[in-house]
């Protein structure tokens, strides 16, 4: 396990942030995490296809201000944490993460990208089960990871990940879900049909997603979608990519309000859904 030695810029102050220092912060993310995007690319890692264009590093910076929104401090697990882009984001705005991941601690080798260096994440070769004790966590967090849980696993794991979740969570603690599949996501459906990539064999109602949270003793605190706009750009023509490159941002405010229309939103990619830990029968 390697040392936490801190970021590479200062993290965000927690009190008085003005509109320009947010500004330059983001930006020294944003320059960050592109040039990871570069060291991924160079040594072919498949791990970079998230960070490999700037809109989709301006929605992890989008997801990761979401999440300070919701709680400003406190103690948060990077359930699946990867190579690390949401650790170091939320890190940068004062969060204290500890990031978990598949894998044996004993030979699991972290590619030499600089994300990877201070990482330090706690590694575990059980797929369910949390090295962690009762009630410790404010919030836990899953960025693309539930899904992949039985995909990657057996049929039942993500059940019972969603039991061991709200054991290590304390009563009234945060489930933070981002990037979960939508059953009916138009950009799913295309994939499929044209064959063109990898489409996720696990997707979601909002219906059944509810279900499966209330019956592990969480309570719902707020659902929307994102992502009707696509955001990963990998195989697209280079003059798109190069236009998506330049509107980023403003793709990304745009996406915001179209995922979320009536009419609109049964078709976006992605369910974002913030769930609180109540009482569960074998966690108390």
């Amino acid at each position: 396990m390697r040392g936490n030695q801190g970021p590479s810029h200062p993290p965000f102050p927690r009190i008085g942030l003005d509109i320009m220092s947010q500004r330059d912060h983001k930006l020294a993310d944003f320059a960050f995490l592109w040039a990871n995007a570069q060291v991924v690319k160079k040594i072919g890692l498949q791990a970079g296809i998230h960070i490999d264009q700037p809109i989709g590093i301006w929605n992890y910076i989008r997801i990761a201000d979401d999440i300070v929104g919701q709680m400003p401090a406190g103690r948060i697990l990077d359930w699946g944490c990867g190579y690390g882009q949401m650790t170091y984001l939320l890190r940068q705005r004062g969060l204290n993460v500890t990031p978990f991941d598949l894998g044996d601690p004993r030979h699991k080798q972290l590619p030499a990208i600089p994300i990877c260096r201070d990482l330090a994440a706690i590694n575990t070769t059980h797929p369910t089960n949390l090295p962690f004790r009762t009630g410790v966590f404010d919030a836990v967090l899953s960025c693309g990871v539930l899904e992949h849980v039985d995909e990657y696993s057996q049929p039942g794991n993500e059940l019972r990940s969603l039991h061991e979740i709200a054991r290590v969570l304390r009563p009234g603690g945060l489930f933070l879900i981002y990037q979960l599949p939508q059953q009916y996501a138009w950009q799913e459906a295309l994939i499929r049909r044209l064959r063109l990539g990898y489409a996720h064999p696990r997707r979601y109602t909002e219906a059944e997603i509810v279900a499966m949270l209330l019956e592990h003793g969480y309570t719902i605190q707020r659902i929307r979608r994102a992502n009707l706009i696509p955001k990963n750009l990998t195989g697209m023509p280079a003059y798109i990519r190069s236009a998506y490159s330049r509107l980023s941002k403003p793709l990304i405010t745009l996406d915001g309000w179209v995922s979320n229309m009536p009419g609109m939103k049964h078709v976006a990619g992605v369910l974002e859904i913030a769930a609180r830990r109540e009482g569960l029968l074998g966690v108390e």
